[in-house]
């Protein structure tokens, strides 16, 4: 039998899933959106299942509990691509979420991160570097909206989350048995340094750095010298410099 395929962008299926562009439903349902083969595939990998499967093709076989076939015209505008895949998975956020992990060899926390993209394109980092936990402290943006989501390239699924009020993440560093770094503009050391493992790298929001409570539970200060005039890295520049020089005893010439 043809399956049917849903030709309607008022079908409440289709409505549901293109409400998870907002935050509100999103955090409602606890679900949010992955787009392309790219991501089903490091889900599969990560042994991730999603709930449903929407497709232009179909029949799809990535573990899901339901399989929805939908015209390129409904794609269209489930899409937040100029192009789209044709692919999308509706996954769970809590197969993302994790409490702080204490024994991580290295992780990463950003505070009050606002910018999706840079958040995304921390995570890809991360990811690359085989750095697989990530703490979202304060008011960090959304790692499940959209746009957050497409900056990763897939690579959401390879790491896992932590979400935690400053207060209680400051309190929880008492705890990390390692060394923790932070980056400040008259710090003495250069960032091209050996660090101890465990280490914990913190990086701040985009304009005000890291909170004066959370930067002073450094025992490591770094800066990232510069030449030229600009009077900051971005956030995501400064992230990945510093977590491959972190990592460099694990890197192959």
């Amino acid at each position: 039998m043809t399956p049917e395929i849903i030709t309607s962008a008022q079908n409440p299926t289709i409505k549901s899933v293109r409400a998870l562009e907002q935050k509100k439903h999103r955090q409602e349902t606890g679900l949010f959106v992955a787009e392309g083969v790219r991501a089903l595939e490091r889900a599969r990998m990560a042994g991730i299942a999603p709930d449903m499967v929407l497709s232009v093709t179909g029949p799809q076989e990535w573990g899901q509990a339901r399989d929805i076939r939908v015209s390129e015209a409904v794609m269209a505008r489930l899409s937040v691509q100029n192009n789209p895949s044709g692919l999308i998975g509706v996954f769970r956020q809590s197969d993302f979420l994790s409490p702080f992990d204490q024994k991580a060899d290295v992780a990463i926390a950003l505070e009050d991160i606002r910018d999706p993209g840079n958040l995304g394109t921390i995570i890809r980092t991360a990811d690359a570097l085989a750095i697989r936990h990530v703490v979202l402290v304060g008011e960090s943006c959304d790692p499940f909206s959209p746009e957050a989501v497409r900056a990763t390239m897939g690579s959401l699924f390879g790491v896992t989350l932590t979400r935690l009020a400053t207060a209680k993440f400051t309190a929880a560093l008492d705890e990390w048995p390692g060394e923790i770094v932070a980056t400040a503009a008259d710090a003495r050391s250069d960032f091209r340094r050996p660090y101890q493992r465990p280490t914990l790298l913190l990086m701040g929001s985009e304009g005000a750095g890291l909170s004066a409570d959370l930067a002073a539970k450094a025992n490591v200060s770094v800066r990232i010298p510069m030449l030229g005039q600009a009077e900051s890295l971005n956030v995501a520049t400064a992230s990945a410099l510093l977590l491959y020089e972190i990592k460099r005893p694990d890197l192959k010439t």
